[in-house]
């Protein structure tokens, strides 16, 4: 009876614990037993970072220096830099910041902590076949977060963080709440992955490319986000690394599941030397002249 039950313990965990024997994983080689991707974390961002074209197709550029500077370091915000990140917020989410900071951020069942900062576009408002609307920036329908709130899409949140066209944010989770959000997390790492990744949901309406009726075949507008969205974007990357006490690796969407069907294709548009010009800015104040 005793070896009987061994046996059935074993059937049970065998498939659980096949995952840390497989090859790495997509196009910058996770590994499922480390929860982490190929390379130092100025290699992960750069394979993490690839731009993203239309259909989740991916090509080099360049890391901006301030990141890999960052990145090298090795480091952790400093408090004069938190402090920076957290007055750029607004308000109401400023004083969400201030009550929250002193807690850690979230980390996996086994003590891994957060190590990834990844960057989402919503897709939504979806318009179909119709134009923009031209000022995207202020128009409340692509503004609006209520159908992020209330259940429309999901009966919880999908990331912790929701930024506006105008810089507002709202928290569906606080950075100490592991969640998932991408492919590989749900279909390939599954529940040891939660707390290894923080998932912000950058607003970007969508619409069909033209002469295609497939959601799969979708392009946003250009420029793809706003300058506040880059600005409140760079607080929340300093503000999220603050919490988990060393600078986090930025990542895409469709980069972390590049390589695994039905992948995604965010964030479109997204320019990477106006996210970094913002951090830079924040980290690296120009000195007053006496």
């Amino acid at each position: 009876m005793r070896q009987l039950r061994w046996l059935i313990v074993a059937s049970v965990l065998a498939p659980l614990a096949a995952p840390a024997l497989a090859e790495p994983v997509g196009l910058c080689r996770f590994d499922v037993a480390s929860l982490t991707f190929a390379g130092t974390p100025i290699d992960q961002a750069r394979c993490l970072l690839r731009k993203v074209r239309l259909f989740g197709e991916t090509e080099e550029q360049p890391l901006p220096s301030v990141l890999a500077g960052l990145l090298a370091s090795d480091g952790a915000p400093s408090p004069d830099q938190t402090e920076a990140a957290i007055a750029a917020f607004p308000e109401p989410y400023r004083s969400y910041a201030i009550e929250h900071r002193g807690r850690p951020a979230s980390q996996t069942a086994a003590g891994l902590p957060l190590a990834y900062f990844v960057i989402h576009d919503t897709s939504t408002p979806f318009y179909g076949t119709e134009r923009f609307p031209r000022h995207l920036d202020r128009d409340p329908k692509i503004n609006d977060f209520t159908p992020y709130m209330d259940g429309t899409f999901a009966a919880e949140p999908v990331a912790h963080i929701f930024l506006s066209r105008f810089g507002q944010i709202w928290a569906g989770h606080d950075f100490s709440e592991g969640w998932r959000a991408t492919k590989l997390e749900v279909q390939i790492a599954g529940v040891p992955a939660r707390g290894r990744f923080t998932h912000i949901e950058v607003v970007q309406p969508r619409r069909f490319v033209p002469g295609s009726d497939s959601r799969q075949r979708t392009h946003g507008p250009r420029p793809g986000f706003s300058d506040e969205q880059y600005r409140q974007l760079a607080a929340l990357y300093v503000y999220a690394s603050a919490r988990a006490g060393r600078w986090l690796i930025p990542a895409f969407h469709a980069t972390i599941d590049a390589g695994i069907p039905d992948g995604h294709d965010d964030p479109q548009n997204f320019e990477l030397e106006k996210f970094g010009k913002a951090l830079d800015r924040l980290v690296n104040p120009p000195r007053k002249r006496r």
